[in-house]
């Protein structure tokens, strides 16, 4: 099977400091260019859109801002966030290496589909040294895929795989989404970011990210 993680709220959580980094990035914004941003927004607000690509979760955050600043903040979240990743802040799920390390030892091919920006998710990786047991990245960012579809549709096909043979595991409404769209299973995770009610009834939900490897049993027994 080829295995597709989302990464925020099911392999990693950047939490702890998220509101902290929005806020260190607003403020580096408006030392450049005075006025940019008045509101900081509340952790409840940035975990609203999580998991969203990146443009859309501040064209949410900032409906007011101005394409200049849009193009500052940009950059500023991205370089803070990776700047505290790499600093040890945040946290991996329990579990992650071991199972990611059983299931690539038991044939499976690991991908990550995030709407994350490429260099966010290769900090995550390299963090936690998770980087081997996946297959090389795509990234949303570029120009090349729009959105979680087309990345996942580039995975199957670079993987030369059918759609059956394909799981998309993640936390948020996106991911089930994605797995519809190019027909492929789907295990959720409702220890993440997400809302039960987002990815209820569409396949089998694990409360910990060490019960991946029974879900992803259960729906292999589905494939041809």
């Amino acid at each position: 099977m080829l295995i597709a993680f989302d990464l925020d709220g099911v392999l990693f959580t950047s939490e702890p400091f998220l509101a902290d980094a929005y806020r260190e990035a607003i403020e580096e914004v408006n030392r450049r260019r005075p006025g940019s941003f008045a509101h900081v927004p509340s952790l409840e607000e940035v975990l609203r859109y999580l998991g969203w690509p990146v443009q859309t979760i501040l064209a949410r955050l900032f409906p007011e801002a101005e394409r200049e600043a849009m193009e500052l903040i940009h950059e500023a979240t991205l370089e803070v966030i990776c700047r505290r990743v790499a600093a040890g802040e945040g946290m991996l799920f329990e579990g992650v290496p071991d199972t990611l390390a059983t299931l690539a030892g038991q044939g499976h091919i690991l991908v990550v589909a995030s709407n994350g920006r490429r260099r966010y998710v290769e900090t995550v990786l390299a963090r936690y040294e998770l980087g081997a047991y996946f297959a090389p990245l795509l990234a949303v960012e570029g120009g090349r895929f729009n959105d979680k579809v087309g990345l996942l549709r580039a995975y199957i096909e670079r993987d030369g795989r059918s759609a059956r043979e394909v799981v998309m595991v993640g936390d948020r409404a996106s991911d089930v989404e994605a797995a519809e769209a190019v027909g492929c299973h789907f295990i959720g995770c409702d220890y993440g970011h997400g809302h039960r009610d987002e990815i209820e009834g569409r396949g089998p939900i694990v409360s910990s990210f060490r019960d991946l490897g029974h879900a992803v049993s259960s729906v292999t027994s589905w494939a041809p």
